[in-house]
């Protein structure tokens, strides 16, 4: 399984769909939100369908659990109770004997759900962008789960900026609902926070990456290879011919959640969005790029010496 952590709002809909289409492949959207949100919810899947009546996620949900009635219920009762930040410490010292009993439930659900995704659609690497450091911390707990990483990490003021955007319809929704907003200060906190907890996940790992969004759309095939070579799954001939210098063709897909990207399809044209630079007022910008300084000057987006001035990609 190759798996996206990273803050939201950081083009993990984008990596995620890239990767799937690569031979072997498939993308499967946020599995992490699958019993919370898209089956509860009845969300619209990538091929446009109610997650109810998609013929692909119907049949997973048969050969993994005999139909998502038997599981989904339980499932969103125990996520917040099992994989929420303040249980990582649990997670990694093995403490609670009932909390350990749940932590094991939801987990071997969710590895008969990555094991049915891989048996119904055919392919060997189920790619999934949950983003979640939680729930990347529980599933390195399943035995036997061949478990590669990709951090995604995009410029903090462009996160924090289109984290305050309102007014934007979940694309997958299907009652109008909103997406959720916050507030840049409240972002920053947090984009360095899962930053951190992503460094030592990857540190602990011996097939993990990091990927910037800002590389991945400015030169995406060179991009996309190096990852692919540094989680130990090196593409084969032609594996990329998806991926142009600047652009990107996309199939459709049966990937959950994440953004309005998630229904394109056809040639999708690659730019870096960096409108933050214009959008993000200046005291939010100055908030959070002190913030988060350590880690902009870490991946290069500052320069030492320099607390504005992103390093351009090219």
């Amino acid at each position: 399984m190759l798996y996206i952590v990273g803050v939201g709002r950081s083009g993990s809909t984008l990596l995620e769909r890239m990767l799937g289409a690569v031979p072997g492949s498939v993308n499967a959207g946020e599995l992490n939100a699958i019993f919370s949100r898209v089956a509860t919810q009845d969300q619209r899947c990538g091929c446009g369908e109610p997650f109810s009546v998609c013929p692909f996620w119907t049949e997973v949900g048969e050969h993994a659990f005999g139909g998502w009635s038997a599981v989904t219920e339980r499932m969103a009762h125990l996520q917040p109770r099992v994989v929420r930040q303040r249980h990582v410490p649990r997670m990694l010292t093995g403490s609670g004997a009932a909390y350990q009993r749940e932590l094991a439930e939801y987990l071997d659900v969710h590895e008969r759900l990555y094991r049915s995704v891989s048996a119904v659609s055919g392919a060997e690497v189920v790619v999934d962008a949950s983003k979640s450091t939680a729930q990347l911390f529980a599933l390195r707990r399943i035995e036997g789960l061949d478990l590669r990483v990709i951090n995604l990490v995009r410029d903090s003021r462009g996160v924090a900026s289109s984290w305050s955007k309102t007014g934007i319809r979940k694309p997958q929704s299907t009652d109008g609902a909103m997406m959720g907003t916050y507030s840049p200060h409240r972002i920053a906190v947090l984009w360095t926070a899962l930053q951190l907890e992503s460094s030592l996940l990857g540190a602990a790992s011996p097939y993990a990456t990091r990927v910037r969004y800002e590389d991945l759309v400015s030169a995406p095939r060179r991009t996309l290879e190096q990852a692919l070579r540094d989680v130990g799954m090196p593409p084969g001939e032609g594996a990329l011919d998806h991926v142009g210098e600047r652009s990107v063709t996309l199939g459709p897909s049966h990937g959950v959640a994440g953004s309005r990207t998630r229904f394109t399809a056809g040639r999708v044209d690659l730019a870096v969005d960096d409108a933050w630079r214009s959008s993000l007022p200046t005291g939010a910008r100055r908030v959070v790029t002190a913030v988060t300084l350590p880690q902009l000057l870490r991946y290069g987006y500052v320069r030492p010496g320099s607390r504005t001035a992103p390093t351009r990609t090219a």
